[in-house]
């Protein structure tokens, strides 16, 4: 994830373009819309658009309104006024100092239409207007990055594709440690072996790592444990990785 996020941050910090992040359910998509929003208070208005699936027209507008103040008034009507409205509140955004970021989550959902009529218009916007600072950033299934290819026009536009992948063994060591600290432990509550098998068991993805150590941790509790071993993560995995997956 951190050669990811350092791929993101310089595309952003540049405004180089569109930044695409593949990854599977639990890589830590969104991990990084959380970091973003809280470490960049200058990237405002932060726009997470979180249904992907809705027409073209309806996503654009949905853009629109979120990047608009309370002072704009009514949207308008039809798609050349919808994004005529949308550079005007751009540019004011950008007379206040502020660089607002799109974020499209499970961004595989997008529609062809989707991505031609709404996402390809707003980055040559971006690229043809000199007072318009804006990001963009989609994520979403590995299908992703395939797809946009299929359009010359949007994929030679994106600057970084930063797939997510499961941590390694060594960074499940670490990632667990560090949780761990964070939450005021003192000393190791995973043995060596509890931790390996944690990272085999979860194949790295931080989603997993964190609903099976939570439960280890809960049961260790409840069964007066005073460290977690590999039997118990083997005997958890059976239990929650059919539903995790």
């Amino acid at each position: 994830m951190q050669s990811a996020l350092l791929r993101l941050q310089y595309a952003i910090e540049n405004l180089n373009g569109p930044c695409v992040i593949p990854g599977l359910t639990g890589t830590g998509k969104s991990a990084l819309i959380r970091y973003f929003a809280a470490e960049y208070p200058r990237l405002r208005p932060f726009v997470h658009l979180v249904f992907p699936a809705l027409s073209a027209e309806e996503l654009t507008r949905m853009i629109l309104a979120e990047l608009q103040t309370e002072h704009d008034g009514l949207l308008p009507v039809g798609r050349d006024a919808v994004f005529r409205d949308i550079r005007g509140a751009l540019r004011r955004h950008a007379l206040q100092g502020r660089r607002p970021l799109l974020f499209f989550d499970d961004a595989h959902q997008l529609s062809d239409e989707a991505l031609m009529q709404t996402v390809l218009p707003l980055l040559t916007l971006a690229e043809s207007d000199a007072n318009i600072q804006l990001s963009v950033i989609l994520a979403g299934q590995p299908i992703l990055l395939p797809r946009m290819r299929r359009f010359g026009e949007l994929s030679e536009r994106v600057t970084a594709a930063s797939p997510l992948h499961g941590f390694t063994a060594v960074e499940t060591t670490d990632y667990v440690q560090q949780c761990l600290r964070q939450a005021g432990a003192d000393r190791p509550l995973f043995t060596d072996q509890a931790l390996a098998s944690l990272h085999d068991v979860s194949g790295g993805i931080p989603r997993r790592i964190n609903r099976i150590g939570d439960m280890a941790l809960l049961v260790g509790f409840a069964e007066q444990r005073s460290v977690i071993g590999e039997e118990q993560i083997e005997s958890l995995a059976s239990e929650l990785l059919p539903s995790a997956a």
